[in-house]
């Protein structure tokens, strides 16, 4: 959902980052890790879906509710025949996102109690500590794309 800036959406958005953020440190102090690990996939959902609602513009929003692979891969399908280049910096974040921080989500979240032939031998603590690799790993990454994609947006907005 797009909003002007002084919006009822946009100033709700704000407090429930304020409230994510503070939740992500707080689950990372307490080893709440598979918290860590939604709320950072959510953060780094919106923020893809917000900047590709901003490329779309007028057209009508056609990719709510998705995952975060996804809306990683609609993103670098609208810019393409836009002719819109995103920052360096932001396209290698969202490409650790999509190809490798989500499979780590994947097996520390999905997987934790699944045992297959091939993780036969990851026993408990090795699941543990893929799982807190994961959140400490998704957190900095939903930080980082947050700061990096505001960047963007408020740059995009100056030029247009």
């Amino acid at each position: 959902m797009s909003a002007e800036p002084d919006s009822p959406q946009n100033r709700l958005r704000g407090e429930l980052y304020e409230v994510a953020f503070e939740r992500i440190e707080s689950s990372l102090s307490s080893g709440n890790y598979f918290e860590v690990i939604a709320l950072a996939d959510s953060i780094i959902t919106d923020r893809v879906q917000a900047l590709t609602q901003d490329i779309l513009k007028d057209e009508p929003e056609q990719y709510s509710w998705m995952s975060v692979g996804a809306a990683i891969e609609v993103l670098f399908r609208e810019v393409k025949p836009r002719n819109i280049i995103l920052d360096t910096e932001l396209r290698s974040l969202l490409t650790q996102v999509h190809q490798v921080w989500s499979q780590k989500r994947n097996v520390a979240s999905h997987g934790f109690v699944v045992i297959t032939p091939k993780n036969l031998e990851d026993g408990v603590q090795t699941r543990l500590e893929n799982l807190k690799g994961a959140a400490v790993e998704g957190a900095s990454l939903a930080r980082s794309i947050t700061d990096e994609i505001d960047k963007f947006r408020r740059r995009q907005g100056k030029e247009n």
